[in-house]
């Protein structure tokens, strides 16, 4: 009975899917296992691109590789940890979360999670609070640092040879960092304006089409930009060169060879590549992708049947490692 009601979903589903959206019959699906106890939720922020998962469930730092997980917990002092990004090297960002005395609104502290422990990335001096939004491959880390997250933060920088000592980005202070690229190019919106490039103190803005007045960076990689803009998502290839993403499609991230995930209405996980058309993937329900690997794996979170938050894998060519069927609690 459960397995019918998902091929039921599945059917359902490809019957949604906009005007130009096929199918991806070659993409398999699996479930990502959870630690026992918890709510049987969780979701994935980052891959080392070699297999190996980086989310949260609970709270709680979790890693997964070769189909296992690891709970990680969360630091001593703290009340949650945010996962943010992972990189080649299985080195996890995040930021623990802690609230002062008194007070509703939270601070954060950057870590870094290595060789099984977290590494608290340092301050800059005069604020509170630190907060990593991207990695790169080689260990730089971008970011913010704040005092009080109502009055706005200031855009920061972590160098991969020493995150002990970061620095404030050279950058006006309508700019906030989005991700940051192999080569150290951070990625930044404007606020009520454009998306834009800063590498070794320059800036450039993102072109955009005649008509398109704003746009909001998702992610880089490889020099390659992902945005969103008032009339769809995008695909920069240069800052002065793009094209428009297919199919209505919401993207969220993508990889080093240019592979993009994302969904399109109603919450049909779909994956896309410049020049060709917009693909959903296999879900018994609603979901999406939120993380693409260099290997061209993709991982993101199932919904519906009241577990909205349910972390799952798509793998192509080739039959998904672990459980097909419903996750189960390790």
């Amino acid at each position: 009975m459960k397995r019918t009601s998902m091929v039921l979903a599945a059917t359902v589903v490809a019957g949604l899917l906009s005007a130009g959206t096929a199918s991806a019959s070659d993409w398999t699906m699996s479930y990502l296992p959870l630690p026992p106890g918890g709510s049987g939720t969780a979701r994935v922020a980052g891959t080392n691109g070699a297999g190996g998962y980086a989310g949260t469930s609970d709270g709680k730092l979790i890693t997964w590789d070769g189909g296992t997980f690891a709970d990680h917990g969360i630091p001593a002092g703290y009340t949650s940890v945010e996962a943010v990004d992972e990189n080649a090297s299985g080195s996890v960002l995040g930021n623990a979360v802690f609230y002062s005395e008194g007070s509703r609104y939270p601070n954060k502290h950057a870590f870094a999670f290595e060789n099984g422990g977290f590494r608290f990335l340092g301050k800059v001096p005069g604020y509170h609070s630190t907060q990593a939004l991207g990695a790169n491959d080689r260990g730089d880390v971008v970011g913010t640092v704040f005092n009080d997250i109502r009055y706005g933060s200031t855009a920061a920088f972590w160098p991969s040879g020493d995150r002990e000592h970061p620095v404030k980005l050279d950058v006006p202070p309508l700019l906030t960092p989005v991700d940051i690229d192999q080569d150290g190019t951070i990625l930044l919106n404007e606020q009520f304006g454009g998306t834009w490039l800063w590498k070794d103190g320059v800036l450039r803005r993102l072109v955009l089409p005649e008509g398109l007045r704003e746009s909001r960076g998702i992610a880089i990689r490889n020099g390659k930009v992902l945005a969103s803009t008032q009339l769809g998502d995008r695909l920069w290839t240069a800052f002065d060169s793009s094209e428009q993403v297919p199919g209505n499609m919401y993207t969220m991230a993508l990889n080093g060879s240019g592979l993009v995930t994302g969904w399109v209405s109603p919450r049909t996980p779909t994956v896309w590549s410049s020049g060709g058309p917009v693909a959903a993937l296999p879900s018994p329900g609603s979901a999406y992708g939120t993380v693409v690997g260099d290997n061209g794996e993709i991982a993101g979170t199932l919904e519906g049947g009241g577990n909205d938050g349910i972390p799952v894998v798509w793998r192509r060519g080739q039959a998904a490692s672990g459980k097909s069927g419903l996750p189960e609690t390790a």
